[in-house]
């Protein structure tokens, strides 16, 4: 047979060949890829201390990948005959968790670039190893109508964090999304710059994207006003000091723990930075008081205890036992019964901006109903009860204060008064966004016949380029006097039903207006969350890890959903599969011929 014929005859076969090995390859990865994406997902530590052959533990990624090959003959067959390419090392680790990252950043940039607006969320942080990450969070609605916050990324601000290095990186990082045009909100908190500014990183955004507006986390603006407003009224600082007494005494002594729990009271625990902890003391010091003092002459009393703790005791007691203490205890836990609730809801992420302006306006209206006579003298007459009002009236009398009941309730209005002052002050950003009562459905009987031509022209003052004033009057009307399609509650329903029932397509201007108000966010709990997952990631024993394999790896993390849903589509194996080995030059075969 001559040579030419032999070599043509050769040529397919070598190329059946390579491709068979190539699928072989592929299902070999493909297994690699479900370790890796597993490990990403539960946030577990991929790489070990000692991986030796020798070692009792190699590591998650080598440990998993020998137990799914103990039930998979092709991944067992690979790692006991491949000297080449075992897929162990912590390069092809990296490379796998960036191809997999990858395949979720795109899936994000496609759904962002379809949005007709976006908002963000910046939040920056200090790692375990000292550097400055930045959390980036994007809030749209997706093409089916779900109001979407989707995490981007940590990057790594250490050599700049003040507003212009910042203001560089968004234009580095997020130009691509054209923000210039679809921006429409940005939240910041601890991003290195603050609000007030004039040169600040908001003000440098909005030269450039006009309709950016700055919404401040509504979350911890209430947060600010319940730590810092009250406080102002001497009376209501030292309680609060005071109040730090206890869950400073319990938490030096796993004994004292012990010992409350046989009392059958829970333990006050506070975290000074966060207020709804603080509200979590009250209410556990409040609803436990009887327990608590049982337990304090208890504990007095007791022959194992040393005199300084005899001593510590003996003052929480005496606390306990003081007029104005437990006034001002009761007090409090009738306030944050009502603000914890806003709290909590200002700090969940689906909420739209609107309903949280609602509930801002709602908490006003029922810390006004509380100063009534009525709802005083109760907190009264439960503190008094635990101490001679005889003796209270000698004590204030010494004092200069010949009425004990009127000085308190001049107590009770001003830490009233103090709440609803900050409040109203720290949200006065909100009557910017008055555009958002035309979708308030309270309102839609009234705008029948009186339509809110302020609320719209508040709108178009700073939306006015996505709008047509005209068409959008004309669907708000119809909107407003028909009530089979108006009569969802939440925003994020109503959004859902015109896009299921096609009414998106018919109500243009009407579906951009939910989606407008529905992008802009009311809190960073998302860029919060991203930070709590960034602690999780990079702990004290994984603190040399690289920014990119921290990007990848919180990407997987944080948006799972996203990755669970991909990998339910066999051709994402093969997406993953060809970034990896476009990667670098591979000593294994995955493309075919």
């Amino acid at each position: 047979m001559p040579t030419d014929q032999v070599v043509e005859e050769g040529v397919p076969l070598k190329t059946a060949q390579h491709n068979a090995k190539v699928g072989q390859n592929r299902e070999v990865l493909k297994r690699l890829i479900d370790v890796t994406a597993y490990l990403g997902m539960q946030e577990l530590s991929f790489r070990g201390h000692n991986e030796g052959v020798d070692s009792d533990n190699r590591g998650n990624y080598r440990e998993l990948a020998g137990l799914v090959a103990r039930y998979d003959p092709a991944l067992a067959e690979h790692m006991q005959g491949s000297s080449v390419f075992t897929g162990m090392s912590k390069t092809i680790q990296n490379d796998l968790i960036s191809a997999i990252s990858s395949t979720i950043h795109k899936d994000v940039a496609n759904d962002l670039n379809k949005a007709p607006f976006f908002s963000w969320q910046l939040d920056e942080t200090t790692d375990i190893s000292c550097h400055s990450q930045l959390s980036v969070i994007m809030r749209f609605v997706d093409e089916q109508g779900r109001v979407q916050e989707r995490f981007m990324g940590f990057f790594d601000v250490s050599e700049g964090r003040d507003a212009q290095s910042l203001f560089q990186f968004v234009q580095a990082q997020l130009s691509s999304f054209n923000f210039v045009d679809k921006l429409v909100a940005q939240t910041y908190d601890g991003a290195a710059v603050m609000a007030s500014d004039l040169n600040d990183l908001q003000a440098k955004v909005r030269e450039v994207a006009p309709s950016a507006t700055f919404v401040h986390c509504n979350a911890h603006r209430l947060n600010l006003v319940l730590s810092q407003g009250v406080r102002s009224i001497p009376q209501a600082k030292y309680f609060f000091i005071h109040l730090g007494g206890f869950t400073s005494f319990f938490s030096k002594s796993s004994k004292r723990v012990d010992l409350l729990k046989e009392h059958g009271a829970r333990t006050p625990r506070s975290a000074p930075t966060r207020w709804n902890f603080t509200s979590r003391v009250v209410s556990t010091v409040a609803s436990n008081y009887d327990k608590l003092v049982e337990f304090f002459d208890h504990f007095v009393d007791h022959p194992s205890m040393d005199d300084e703790t005899v001593r510590l005791a003996d003052g929480l007691r005496g606390k306990l036992e003081d007029f104005e203490f437990v006034f001002l205890l009761f007090t409090f836990e009738q306030l944050f019964s009502h603000t914890d609730v806003v709290f909590d809801v200002l700090r969940h992420k689906s909420m739209d901006v609107s309903y949280c302006r609602l509930r801002i306006e709602s908490l006003l209206r029922t810390i006004e109903e509380l100063k009534s006579e009525n709802t005083f003298v109760q907190i009264y007459q439960r503190a008094a009860a635990v101490d001679d009002p005889e003796l209270i009236h000698q004590r204030k009398r010494r004092k200069g204060q010949s009425d004990p009941r009127h000085a308190s309730r001049r107590l009770y209005d001003s830490i009233h008064d103090s709440i609803i002052t900050q409040i109203t002050q720290r949200f006065q950003h909100l009557e910017r966004l008055q555009f958002t009562e035309l979708l308030d459905v309270d309102k839609f009987e009234s705008f029948k016949s009186d339509f809110p031509t302020q609320s719209l022209l508040n709108l178009l003052e700073t939306y006015g380029q996505f709008f047509d004033q005209d068409k959008l009057k004309t669907e708000l009307l119809h909107f407003y006097r028909n009530p089979d399609i108006n009569s969802s509650q939440k925003l994020c329903e109503a959004i859902g039903f015109m896009k299921s029932s096609g009414l998106d397509g018919a109500m243009p201007q009407l579906y951009k207006l939910m989606c407008l108000i529905a992008t802009i966010g009311a809190t960073s709990a998302g860029a919060e969350q991203s930070v709590s997952c960034l602690k999780q990631i990079q702990s004290y024993t994984q603190n040399t890890m690289g920014q990119q394999r921290l990007k990848d790896l919180a990407m997987i993390s944080i948006e799972k959903k996203i990755l669970k849903s991909l990998q339910k589509n066999p051709a994402w194996y093969d997406q993953v599969t060809d970034i990896f080995a476009s990667q670098t030059a591979r000593r294994i075969d995955l493309i075919s011929k």
